[in-house]
């Protein structure tokens, strides 16, 4: 049982005084070596573009967290009170190696494919007025080689409800963070540190920490079937800004890797699925998940879309 897979590097547009040296020699602590450790100040603190590698790592980590769709059919009114519990499971798609190379601007693979599940428990809580609160966390448990700390929050309301169909509202956001060993993992430290193997020179495991924070709303349509009550069809659309921070807390050759990276930006998210109610309380539901993701690997290749497709769970139990 896991929760999430992050990522990410180091590198990009510096914010404070990193520059490079005539020599590729940075400054305040930078390594020395040969790789592409060579040419960034390791205790710096870097703005990297929304569409630069490392951002596009950040964005598609905190969208596989996003607390989108999944919307189970409300089968006695929006009662002050109920209470309904659930158990989220997404698939996380296994990244190829041009997708993990964005450590240094995209010249270094990262380990970004520690688990292939997210899973999370749901809680919904019935407001006043048919507000809805939402949470949802993953056990904060190293699993995978990774260690959640996260907290996502929603709160949502039908706007238009009629007899065979419901258009909703929903606002949610995340705060914390994912440790894990991305940047140097274990399966580099058996190699030369600046060989083609291990790159980024480490000589430990790194205990590096990514932040995935967005915030965003969404509007939800659900029909229900005249002739199969027990299947209700939705879809959902919305718009996120995300925040991303990398932390990166890696043991190269030259000392400790420092450097934080952030970024912050816009993107899109839309799913569409399907709900059965098992029982008057009981609801399995399926969704497809999708949010375009752009991206420019290189400063010579152009900038295209390297979206988030997903397929996720939720089978959820109202008690009242």
């Amino acid at each position: 049982m896991l929760a999430v897979d992050a990522m990410a590097p180091y590198g990009g547009t510096g914010s404070g005084s990193g520059t490079t040296g005539g020599s590729g020699t940075t400054g305040g602590g930078g390594t020395t070596g040969g790789g592409p450790a060579s040419v960034y100040n390791f205790h710096q603190n870097y703005h990297v573009g929304f569409d630069s590698p490392e951002a596009w790592g950040l964005k598609y980590f905190a969208s596989t967290t996003m607390l989108s769709g999944l919307q189970p059919p409300v089968t006695e009114g929006h009662r002050f009170g109920s209470i309904t519990v659930g158990f989220e499971m997404g698939w996380l798609p296994t990244l190829d190696l041009g997708q993990r190379t964005i450590g240094f601007k995209g010249q270094v693979p990262e380990d970004l494919n520690q688990s292939q599940i997210f899973v999370r428990p749901v809680l919904r809580v019935g407001l006043p007025r048919k507000f809805s609160l939402v949470l949802a966390a993953p056990p904060p448990f190293r699993v995978f080689g990774v260690t959640p700390r996260l907290l996502a929050f929603g709160l949502e309301r039908p706007i238009l409800e009629r007899p065979q169909w419901t258009l909703s509202w929903r606002g949610y956001g995340q705060v914390g963070s994912v440790k894990g060993s991305f940047t140097c993992p274990a399966s580099v430290l058996g190699f030369e540190p600046g060989s083609l193997q291990n790159r980024t020179e480490c000589v430990a495991r790194s205990e590096d920490v990514a932040s995935l924070r967005y915030a965003g709303m969404e509007f939800q349509f659900a029909y229900r079937i005249p002739s199969m009550p027990k299947l209700v069809p939705h879809a959902a659309a919305g718009g996120n800004f995300i925040d991303g921070v990398f932390q990166v807390n890696a043991p190269v050759e030259d000392g400790m890797d420092r450097t934080r990276l952030w970024t912050r930006g816009g993107t899109f998210s839309g799913s569409a699925g399907i709900s059965y109610l098992l029982t008057k309380k009981a609801t399995f539901t399926v969704d497809a998940f999708y949010s375009p993701l752009w991206v420019q690997r290189s400063a010579t290749a152009p900038r295209t879309n390297d979206g988030l497709f997903n397929v996720r769970a939720l089978i959820s139990y109202s008690f009242r």
